[in-house]
């Protein structure tokens, strides 16, 4: 990563200031910003060894679910 991109990931951004860039920089900006992330979440096994539900979380039978 180049230098100056390290500077922009490093900046906090809010959805706002992203919306207001032209496309291509704010691709730049989460492109560099999602490639940090997978760093993170490839070597920190606490932010991935989880089980995502619990036993009592999900239902066998949804009221969603047609009538048979």
């Amino acid at each position: 990563m180049k230098p100056k991109q390290r500077r922009t990931v490093r900046k906090k951004w809010t959805a706002a200031q992203l919306r207001k860039l032209p496309s291509e920089k704010r691709d730049a900006i989460l492109q560099a910003a999602a490639a940090v992330a997978e760093k993170i979440y490839r070597t920190n096994p606490a932010l991935t060894d989880f089980e995502a539900f619990g036993e009592d979380d999900l239902y066998g039978e949804s009221t969603a679910a047609p009538e048979r």
